[in-house]
């Protein structure tokens, strides 16, 4: 145990006399039941956690005592737990490297230099690693803070919580009572080339309030805001206030107020827009408005609300949970159990200072790594939609930060750290392990691949029951059934129809009367005579066929549909109207729609099965039996675009309502066996097997078509 204090450096700087520089404060702060220290840099902003041993060191600081003294009054105080002296030269070390301590001796200029020089590569090497988020200051809005802060006070009072609570709420009761008239068409509305504009109009107002709240929430409990600036979010340019001074508050509650302020008002920006939205009539404001509610949940919902990302929701769990640098903590504890239980580096320093903190730090340190990297490379896809070079450079460049340089790093760590010495073999052995386990898993691991996609029950043209000519509906026997060929399904009657056919059956007879008259005796006049007679022997018949089409009959048996039979009669219809429909009793046939990506392997698909959406649980067998020979962005029915709940996002400047946003494939699928009866128009969801196949395969696939779709390269 008493090994366990000694250090072959002790000898360098025990007798060093350092003291705390008079622009640095501590703040005394509980975690998890714990107290801890915060010491508080006044000069650059930043602030350091210190445990109640290191804070007795750095507290007696004052130029007279000695390191050894120092640590002697750490162990007497601490005798439970006193702390090590690597862990003291550790602690001077860090105040030290911050600009935080002085010692007893000349300053070294060639060092502070050489430190001012390393803290500003360090700040634009952190500024070039986010390209996507670059921020520039402008200036200090402190006094004028200072001077409006009273304007806002009292919203940050219980009442102010319950009136904004009251406000939210009734947004709310709102949105769901209108959620219909939100949410409807909702992705061509978003994507019009006007709404367009009012979004690029509306974030940076909503981001300016947004940041204001932060600002205001860090003045009224007595922080300071030195810095306000704008930040290039993905080339948005967005404002930013600088409000880490919160981080000092004492209470856990003020600094999550701080961290949500700007959620908060987020929210109640979002609850005024939408009582707008509902009050007043069509056109701009009302356009404006939605924007705003938009702006507000999704920015709220993908980025400042998501604790995965560090924005403001990240701040608020962190004091929520009361673990302070979450994010960069989680990171440590993760590869520390890689170098403690994998590469067996026993001398791994282990981040966990509270009991609860373990579960945490893993879930957030994988949780945050893949929704970091899926949001930036969604983030660079879109860019690069637009500026091909810019976006695939930031694409590499944010999957170097989040992959490639860890990646090398490890590299690195594994070759030369001092830690491996003696494991090195080891700790070798277990990575190439793991990669070749990582590689077999992607690329000699089959594993099954499906895909699926929705349909609509489609009929071929002999299956649509269609008025043969014009008329009023007599009588409709049937609405649903099986019926025989021949049946009549539809009697129509025509009184126009009915007088023009006795009428032209009288004047023939009357022509052909004159005929026989004339025939003997005037050759001239019985021509002219037959010649009128063949005329309406021909407008007769003409008029008979219309007749005898006015009995709709079944050309051959097969289920009868006719939608609302029983409101038919005396309706008037126009030729070549849709009465009703005739199927096969057996038949069904669907038109399923894919995306360009997936028709290959719908064509080479080894398996396909149907599931009619209002009979989830009933799986048909079924095939492929045609195809078109080209895409087309073309709904084969409306009821597979996201207007009627499908798929598919429609075109906005499409009249008709059938052009899409990506070209598509049409096949026609059947069941191989006798299906259950279904409704035209009907949606169903069909699954295409495509066999086992490693995923590596498939990723390397997907980015194949991501290239060729996106980019044509």
């Amino acid at each position: 145990m008493v090994q366990s204090f000694l250090s072959q450096d002790w000898y360098r700087v025990a007798a060093m006399r350092p003291r705390l520089r008079s622009h640095v404060e501590i703040h005394r702060q509980r975690f998890r039941g714990d107290t801890w220290f915060i010491v508080q840099d006044l000069h650059s902003g930043k602030y350091f956690r210190l445990s109640p041993a290191a804070n007795l060191i750095a507290s007696l600081m004052d130029g007279r005592r000695s390191l050894q003294k120092l640590w002697e009054a750490a162990c007497e105080q601490f005798e439970d737990e006193p702390p090590t002296r690597s862990e003291v030269i550790r602690l001077v070390s860090q105040l030290h490297q911050a600009d935080l301590v002085a010692a007893d001796m000349p300053p070294d200029m060639a060092e502070m230099g050489r430190r001012h020089h390393d803290q500003t590569h360090k700040s634009l090497m952190g500024r070039i690693r986010n390209p996507l988020a670059l921020r520039f200051p402008l200036f200090d809005p402190d006094n004028f803070l200072t001077a409006t802060t009273w304007i806002v006070r009292p919203f940050f009072t219980t009442f102010g919580f319950i009136l904004w609570f009251a406000l939210v709420a009734a947004g709310v009761t709102l949105a769901v009572l209108n959620w219909g008239h939100l949410t409807g068409d909702l992705t061509d509305r978003i994507l019009s080339a006007q709404n367009i504009i009012l979004i690029a109009l509306a974030f940076p107002i909503v981001k300016a309030i947004h940041e204001l709240g932060h600002a205001y929430a860090t003045k009224v409990w007595g922080g300071e805001v030195h810095e306000i600036g704008l930040m290039f979010l993905v080339f948005i340019p967005v404002p930013y206030v600088d409000a880490s001074s919160s981080a000092a508050f004492p209470e856990k509650t003020r600094r999550a107020v701080v961290g949500g302020a700007g959620i908060m008002v987020d929210q109640a920006l979002a609850a005024i827009s939408m009582i707008v939205w509902v009050n007043v009539e069509p056109g701009l404001v009302r356009a404006f408005a939605f924007n705003v509610m938009l702006i507000g949940g999704v920015s709220t919902l993908l980025f400042n609300g998501n604790p995965l990302l560090r924005f403001d929701g990240y701040f608020v769990l962190a004091d929520v949970l009361e673990i302070p640098n979450l994010g960069q903590r989680s990171s440590k504890y993760f590869w520390y159990l890689v170098q403690r239980y994998f590469l067996g580096d026993r001398d791994a320093q282990n981040p966990v200072t509270a009991k609860g903190e373990k579960a945490w730090f893993l879930f957030y340190s994988v949780a945050a790594f893949f929704y970091r990297m899926s949001v930036s490379i969604a983030i660079s896809l879109f860019v690069a939609q637009k500026f091909f070079f810019v976006g695939t450079a930031l694409a590499i460049w944010a999957i170097s930060n989040v992959l490639v340089f860890p990646i090398f790093k490890g590299i690195i760590y594994l070759f030369t750290s001092n830690s491996l010495r003696g494991r090195r073999l080891r700790a070798l052995s277990v990575s190439a392990v793991l990669v070749a386990a990582t590689f077999g898993v992607l690329f000699a691991v089959p594993v099954p691949h499906r895909s699926l996609a929705e349909g609509v029950v489609w009929l071929d043209d002999g299956e649509i029951l269609r008025a043969k000519t014009r008329g009023f509906i007599q009588t409709a026997p049937y609405e649903f059934g099986i019926v025989p060929a021949g049946e009549t399904v539809v009697q129509m009657a025509d009184a126009d129809l009915d007088s023009e056919i006795r009428l032209a059956s009288a004047r023939l007879s009357e022509i052909q009367l004159r005929l026989d008259s004339v025939a003997g005796s005037d050759a001239v006049q019985a021509n002219l005579l037959r010649e009128q007679v063949r005329h309406l022997q021909g407008r007769l018949d003409l008029f008979e066929e219309r007749y005898s089409a006015l009995t709709l009959t079944a050309e051959r048996p097969g289920r009868l549909m006719i939608p609302n039979a029983a409101d038919l009669p005396g309706r008037h219809i126009q030729k070549g109207a849709v009465v009703g429909y005739l199927m096969a009793d057996d038949a069904l046939n669907l038109r399923v729609a894919v995306p360009q990506d997936m028709a290959e392997l719908v064509r080479a698909s080894i398996g396909v099965e149907i599931r009619m959406r209002r009979m989830p649980n009933v799986v048909l067998p079924a095939k492929i039996v045609g195809a078109a020979p080209e895409s087309q962005p073309i709904l084969p029915s409306p009821a597979l675009s996201t207007k009627a709940g499908g798929p598919f996002a429609l075109d906005p400047s499409d009249p008709q309502e059938r052009r899409t946003l990506q070209s598509l494939f049409v096949f026609d699928v059947s069941p191989t066996i006798p299906a259950l009866p279904a409704f035209v128009g009907e949606r169903a969801i069909v699954r295409f097997d495509f066999g086992d196949e490693p995923i590596g395969f498939r990723i390397g696939r997907s980015l194949r078509q991501l290239f060729l779709t996106r980019f044509n390269v």
